[in-house]
């Protein structure tokens, strides 16, 4: 019975130690440890954005509209034009070929000459587009060009000049020709860039009768007489001299083209003018007494 009773008491003891918790480990000490969190660093900030260059525009002087385009045109207060070294190759005899290469290199050359122009007056200026063709062309905004009867012809709604080569232009001796009515053309292109071919269409347009539509007429193409001068003056001896572009104002003019281009002794009075000067602001026909635009 004490043997049952001591084994019993045995038995109680082993399960009473059995039951107690087991003792505890120290952190890092024989046993597992929980890593610490690691706090994510903080994210540098974003780089600032690198600011957009300031573009800062020239300013441009913006032409008049109406009829303030043709008598208070800047042309009329605008420097003389920079003369020009521009290299021509010459014409050869009854070459089309070389006939539209002086044509494109006189462009060419008045493209700067005018450029140069308008920066130094604040004025934007974009080159007209320039065709040289042996017959007359279809232009999509103004149908035949040249105009019928006419050595050249400008289109303002193509931004596009025309210039007539016929066989008996492909010479040498035609220079003169050739290079005065390219300067003339373009001058037309210098009048829509300033709102001048706008003005005298509507006041053409708006004219009652058909001398006041022609004496309008005459001023607008008087002034591009003018302006041709001043653009060829500016090309120095790359061009023939002034005495062979006076030989181009002889002879006699339809009827028609005295009615609204003057006659050939006002024209040449006008390209002389503008030659003479040198700059623009000769060329204000539109001030003009009608005497001086006949």
């Amino acid at each position: 019975m004490r043997r049952i009773l001591s084994l019993l008491s045995a038995y109680i003891l082993l399960t009473a130690c059995a039951t107690e918790p087991p003792p505890e480990v120290p952190m890092g000490v024989g046993g597992w440890t929980t890593p610490p969190a690691l706090s994510p660093s903080p994210s540098p900030p974003p780089p600032s954005p690198t600011p957009a260059p300031r573009v800062v525009l020239p300013d441009r002087v913006i032409p008049p509209r109406g009829r303030d385009a043709a008598v208070k045109s800047p042309l009329y207060t605008a420097p003389r034009l920079a003369k020009a070294k521009c290299p021509l190759p010459a014409i050869r005899a009854g070459s089309l070929a070389s006939g539209k290469r002086y044509g494109a290199a006189v462009s060419a050359c008045l493209d700067g000459i005018w450029a140069r122009g308008f920066e130094k007056s604040g004025l934007y200026f974009k080159p007209p587009l320039r065709r040289f063709v042996p017959h007359r062309v279809k232009d999509p905004e103004c149908g035949k060009m040249p105009r019928k009867g006419a050595a050249g012809t400008y289109c303002g709604g193509a931004l596009t000049y025309y210039v007539l080569l016929k066989p008996s232009d492909l010479s040498p001796s035609e220079a003169a020709w050739v290079a005065e009515v390219t300067a003339h053309e373009y001058a037309h292109h210098i009048q829509e860039m300033l709102n001048i071919l706008d003005y005298d269409g509507q006041a053409e347009y708006d004219a009652r009768t058909t001398e006041a539509k022609n004496a309008l007429s005459r001023r607008l193409e008087l002034q591009a007489e003018c302006l041709a001068g001043v653009a060829l003056k500016a090309m120095g001896r790359a061009v023939p001299p002034l005495w062979e572009f006076r030989t181009l104002y002889q002879g006699t003019l339809d009827a028609q083209w005295v009615r609204d281009h003057g006659t050939l002794s006002t024209q040449l009075r006008w390209f002389e003018r503008g030659y003479r000067a040198g700059g623009p602001k000769a060329c204000d026909t539109w001030k003009a007494p009608a005497r001086d635009v006949t």
